[in-house]
């Protein structure tokens, strides 16, 4: 299992994978109308396009024949929001895996290429607070809590833990 390099033909599945795996971690409680949106935006085709070409990104993801089954983003220049010293400035901004395919080493294999995208470099996210699977997994690669960041979706705050990466 060995991911590739997005390629602008992958913009439609990537978009599709997006928005599901972000509904299943989010509308626990079912769809509301403030998503929509932030869906329309985030999670369309276009916007996919756009985020394989851009040269301060890197997307890769994982297929098993013409299936795509997961995606990692990552983005160079981007200081992490924590206060002093040197933030790191890798971000991934995405590791999303199909909900159904989790555990099986898919999000390891991603983990494993975004680390090794800019390996001089110290790489850092952010975790929805009440996302514990995550939390657990980023921990199992190595990643520390290194500060706290909010995310706004429709004026509503939504506690975030930033993990970080030291440089390889």
């Amino acid at each position: 299992m060995m991911p590739r390099r997005a390629r602008p033909a992958d913009a439609a599945c990537l978009a599709a994978l997006a928005q599901w795996v972000w509904l299943d971690s989010y509308a626990t409680q079912g769809i509301e109308a403030r998503f929509l949106p932030y869906l329309a935006e985030s999670f369309r085709m276009g916007a996919f396009e756009r985020l394989i070409v851009d040269p301060e990104r890197v997307m890769w993801v994982l297929e098993e024949g013409a299936v795509l089954q997961g995606f990692a983003q990552l983005r160079r220049g981007a200081a992490a929001p924590v206060p002093g010293g040197a933030a790191p400035r890798v971000e991934l901004e995405r590791l999303y895996v199909a909900p159904r395919l989790t555990g099986r080493g898919l999000g390891v294999a991603l983990m494993a290429a975004a680390r090794s995208t800019w390996p001089a470099e110290a790489l850092w996210l952010s975790v929805w607070a009440g996302n514990e699977g995550a939390q657990r997994f980023y921990r199992r690669e190595g990643g520390e809590v290194i500060g706290e960041t909010t995310f706004v979706l429709d004026g509503q705050a939504h506690p975030n833990l930033v993990f970080g990466w030291p440089a390889r």
